[in-house]
């Protein structure tokens, strides 16, 4: 038998930038007023979350502000096999948040924030008993959380020029389980099907960077920059159901439990935002995002002395490609309260044929976002609706021919946001 860790090791493939593409496996815009105009925030985007999307914004903010987001996420997400296996995801609800606090020191001077973010993210849940010419190659429960930290400090240095430099401090947790067939290595024909279990975590640090200059009156240019972020990851395999003493499991010298091993790379950026203010009320922004998936060519996976349970294979090559992200967005303001806001982003895929899996079920992603928005004195109340579309991909060259079939993969997204000015 040869078991299948290529594809198992393709969950590792988190070279986001949720995340596939330059947004592909990472998380969308977090923030409501950054969902509701996703592809025209770096030079427009005034709410606290601009302490990580676009740094030298934050010098716009006049007090002291704090940031709640919450976010419902529905996903649709199934895989029909030209071998007549299909799955759906069982459980389709996620509930990501995050929180900014800026402080201004000197008002449109010097400026801090500092942000408590998940930019990078997946989980997937599908039955355990799912059809079994797709239970030994898909896990069947799979996770990884990337907590991201971000300090960073604005300042003036011209009247028309803005700077701003941060760190990404990044704690990232991963975990993927998977039927195993016992009952499929030599000598123990009849042994139930039990699991295999990977757990690790690790923190990485990187930094990033945003320059604005304002070109001309109501005419600004925003670029930012961002460094990749690799993880070490530490953690412990387990095999559940594992015949203990048979010969074969002495032959291989296999243990319930070992240490596990691995690492990836959270790729770096460079993104760059053009805003106009067309009239008082009416703002349009363009935004360009280059994303270097490319950085990690391959995911490591070491087990100790439980590598003979997956046949040697203890890396798999990914070769994903560097992708770019294109968006627009438009806000108008009703009156001195009321925003309107919409917009649009493409992500483009980077995710081969070659490697494909439903676990990670890529392909170029829409997202097109509207929203509102209340400012009051001391509070504002931001909400937005977005629709993450991936068109339907046909897969015709998987490397494991149970892949090949056609993805579909969509998403609503319902965002909270509520700032508190001190």
């Amino acid at each position: 038998m040869k078991l299948r860790a290529f594809h198992l090791l393709l969950l590792f493939g988190v070279l986001a930038g949720t995340s596939h593409s330059a947004e592909t496996l990472s998380v969308v815009p977090d923030s409501a007023q950054a969902l509701a105009s996703p592809g025209g925030r770096f030079a427009n985007l005034r709410d606290a979350s601009a302490v990580r999307v676009s740094p030298a914004n934050i010098l716009e903010i006049q007090q002291t502000e704090l940031l709640l987001n919450t976010a419902m996420w529905n996903g649709d997400i199934r895989f029909n096999s030209t071998n007549g296996a299909s799955v759906k995801m069982s459980e389709s609800w996620i509930f990501p948040g995050s929180l900014y606090l800026v402080a201004p020191v000197k008002p449109g001077r010097l400026a801090f924030g500092i942000g408590v973010s998940t930019p990078f993210g997946m989980a997937s849940k599908y039955p355990k008993d799912m059809d079994p010419r797709l239970r030994y190659s898909l896990p069947y429960e799979s996770s990884l959380l990337a907590v991201d930290i971000t300090p960073a400090v604005a300042f003036k240095v011209t009247d028309s020029l803005s700077v701003a430099a941060g760190l990404d401090i990044i704690y990232s947790k991963l975990s993927i389980k998977r039927a195993y067939p016992w009952g499929a290595l030599p000598g123990l024909a009849g042994t139930p099907d039990g699991s295999i279990e990977f757990q690790g975590d690790g923190w990485g640090l990187g930094a990033y960077m945003g320059v604005n200059w304002e070109i001309f009156k109501g005419h600004r240019l925003a670029l930012v920059g961002r460094l990749p972020v690799t993880i070490n990851y530490e953690g412990e395999f387990k095999a559940q159901g594992m015949p203990v003493g048979t010969p074969t499991i002495n032959a291989l010298g296999a243990t319930p439990t070992s240490r596990f091993g691995s690492d990836m790379t959270f790729p770096g950026s460079i993104a760059l935002g053009y805003g106009i203010d067309l009239t008082e009320r009416l703002t349009v922004g363009f935004d360009f995002q280059w994303t270097n998936n490319s950085s990690h060519d391959d995911i490591p996976l070491f087990i100790g002395n439980n590598q003979p349970l997956l046949a040697g294979t203890n890396r798999a090559v990914l070769a994903w490609k560097d992708s770019i992200d294109l968006g627009t967005g438009v806000s108008y303001a009703l009156d001195k309260n009321w925003t309107l806001r919409c917009g649009y982003l493409f992500s483009e895929n980077s995710q081969p044929e070659l490697n494909y899996t439903p676990a990670v079920a890529a392909n170029d992603r829409h997202i097109f976002g509207v929203g509102a928005g209340w400012r009051g004195k001391k509070r504002s109340l931001d909400l937005a609706y977005a629709f993450v579309y991936n068109p339907i991909r046909t897969i015709s060259g998987a490397a494991d021919p149970a892949f090949n079939g056609s993805y579909k993969h969509q998403w609503h997204v319902l965002s909270l946001s509520f700032t508190q000015r001190f």
